[in-house]
């Protein structure tokens, strides 16, 4: 009786729970949270910027050279010399490289910016996973807390059918052990409600300690999926292939790039003349100056380089449309698993199991079963409760991963926002 008296004291000095209207976790302000302060979102958007930036380093032509002359002297450092010219040099690559240089890092960036979309919704995928978990928690307690009170009174009755000689003392004992695990139980779903609320703070970016209001309720909300409909939004719309078709873009940018190697490049120079000569004062020259691919190795080895990475991206492609249909087929498939349960358990089990709760509480008062049949009744509502709730969180927790599969939003009845 020490154990169960500490326990006791132990609950009425915990937190109680909520009661009537308070201020809950909004799903929408959560995730607006997490994609503002979460710091691989913020890690991936900066190397998405790293590459939005490189564009134009890509293909705009390198800084011009000047040049000092100072031609025909015969004194130190150039003293009292006939000419004094300025030189100014530009290299300039063939504009068609420099089209294609343009366009392969363009594509690199649009590969990067597609991770970054990716990183984005994969992490509020993540966050929303661990919103049902800590909903679910809130309501572990809730079903603990009350069994717990059921507890008390199945030992309440168990105690008083004692007391009159029409119980056992046997029951009265297996009550107050019931009574010890139902507080029990109360105790590991407030501990497991903290961790679940610093996997939430986790996330948005905040300490694992940040107070976190209490979540909105679960809803038995299952609507049913078309696959086909599905396939097609992820071919269209998934972030991650459009990542890697940018890859394969870039990579055949390159391919082409590596190709063009055999044109020249030009190099323009202008010279302005000061000179002792009154015929050569003032004048300039202007030359064009051109590169000669002479070591035709080195640009076939090239080329033979930018076919293997464009045959890689090729092949890495189609292996990501293949692992991101798997990756649809199998949450299609969860889904519907857990929509079905969730379908039997709020229909037909949990209401089972709360009439076979009332029949056995009432059968027992009445002297016609034993105490272990309403235990076994109160346990058997205790498991249906708890994996309804479950099964409810489970299918929005999978729901979350279509959505970050599908990149876009779905409503109540299945449809896209």
């Amino acid at each position: 009786m020490k154990t169960l008296t500490a326990g006791l004291i132990f609950l009425s000095l915990s937190p109680a729970l909520p009661a009537g209207e308070v201020q809950r976790l909004n799903l929408k302000a959560y995730l607006d949270e997490v994609r503002a302060g979460n710091p691989e979102i913020a890690a991936a958007a900066a190397l998405s910027g790293v590459y939005s930036a490189r564009i134009k380093q890509a293909w705009l032509p390198e800084d011009p050279q000047l040049e000092f002359e100072r031609m025909y002297a015969d004194g130190t450092l150039g003293s009292g010399a006939a000419e004094r010219n300025i030189l100014i040099r530009q290299a300039f690559r063939n504009p068609y490289k420099m089209y294609l240089q343009k366009g392969a890092a363009a594509a690199e960036n649009g590969y990067y910016s597609g991770l970054k979309e990716d990183r984005i919704n994969r992490t509020l995928a993540e966050a929303r996973a661990a919103f049902y978990e800590y909903a679910l928690a809130w309501h572990h307690e809730l079903v603990y807390s009350e069994n717990l009170e059921l507890s008390k009174k199945f030992s309440r009755i168990a105690e008083t059918r004692y007391a009159v000689n029409q119980g056992s003392q046997s029951d009265a004992i297996k009550a107050q052990v019931e009574l010890s695990k139902a507080m029990n139980m109360v105790i590991t779903a407030r501990q497991e409600k903290e961790t679940a609320a610093a996997r939430v703070n986790n996330l948005r970016g905040k300490r694992p300690d940040a107070p976190v209001a209490e979540p909105e309720p679960l809803e038995a909300n299952a609507p049913v999926f078309e696959y086909s409909s599905l396939e097609a939004a992820v071919l269209a719309k998934n972030p991650y292939l459009a990542a890697m078709a940018s890859r394969l873009k870039s990579a055949e940018k390159k391919l082409s790039l590596a190709r063009a190697g055999y044109a020249p490049d030009f190099m323009l120079s202008w010279r302005r003349r000061a000179s002792d000569d009154a015929a050569m004062n003032g004048t300039y020259d202007v030359s064009l100056g051109l590169t000669v691919p002479l070591w035709f190795a080195k640009q076939s080895a090239g080329t033979r380089e930018a076919r293997s990475e464009r045959d890689m991206a090729a092949a890495e492609y189609e292996a990501a449309g293949n692992s991101v249909l798997l990756e649809l087929k199998t949450i299609t498939v969860k889904l519907d698993y857990y929509r079905r349960l969730t379908d039997l358990y709020g229909n037909t089990a949990l209401p089972q199991a709360e009439v076979s709760l009332k029949a056995s509480e009432a059968a027992y008062q009445a002297g016609k079963t034993d105490f272990l049949d309403l235990v076994d009744a109160n346990r058997t509502l205790l498991e249906t409760k708890r994996e309804y709730y479950e099964y409810i969180a489970a299918y929005a927790s999978w729901l979350g991963r279509l959505e970050s599969l599908t990149g876009a939003e779905f409503g109540k009845n299945g449809d896209p926002l």
